[in-house]
């Protein structure tokens, strides 16, 4: 059984939500999954003080936040799912803020080399609405951690609501994306 930690980085329960569950779908039966939504947790910004950095064996952040306990969930996983829908041309804002705390899981001990994150993003415009950096961000993150990115799933120009929900191509587009990620934990 594969841990999954999905990290919703969508403060509503949207189209983001919409294609994660289909991802999920395709994925299976037979996985643990955990699902996270970051606007529900207390964490800060990263401070840049580089505690983590003389820490060995753990995180190693000098904040206590909700972040303590999500680090443990990220390094347990089989594969961390990352979702948001774009904002700004990037990220949201919560996303970020957990992103970039990660940073004490890649020093000291380097506590995410060799694991597994994938990315779900919605967007209302094109892939050059800011899906496009979003996926350069993960990938050159993951590149730099050691972490196995193992694609993306991007819905962009994504539509809105109960015509999401109704496109049967996009949700077979999703479920594709949720069974190759499957297939890759599996080998």
């Amino acid at each position: 059984m594969n841990q999954i930690l999905v990290l919703e980085g969508s403060p509503r329960e949207g189209n983001t939500s919409t294609v994660t569950d289909w991802v999920l779908a395709g994925m299976g039966r037979g996985n643990k999954v955990t699902r996270v939504k970051l606007c529900e947790l207390n964490i800060h910004p990263c401070q840049e003080c580089f505690t983590c950095m003389k820490t060995k064996g753990g995180a190693g952040c000098a904040q206590e936040d909700d972040m303590v306990e999500l680090y443990d969930k990220m390094v347990d996983a089989d594969l961390v799912l990352w979702t948001s829908p774009i904002f700004c041309w990037s990220v949201t804002g919560q996303t970020k803020m957990v992103l970039d705390r990660c940073f004490a899981l890649l020093t000291g001990e380097d506590l995410l080399k060799g694991s597994k994150w994938a990315l779900v993003l919605t967007a209302g415009g094109d892939a050059f609405d800011g899906a496009d950096l979003a996926v350069a961000m993960f990938s050159r993150l993951s590149r730099f951690g050691g972490i196995k990115y193992l694609g993306q799933h991007v819905v962009a120009p994504c539509p809105d609501g109960a015509k999401l929900k109704k496109n049967l191509g996009l949700r077979a587009q999703a479920m594709a994306f949720g069974k190759e990620l499957a297939k890759t934990l599996r080998a």
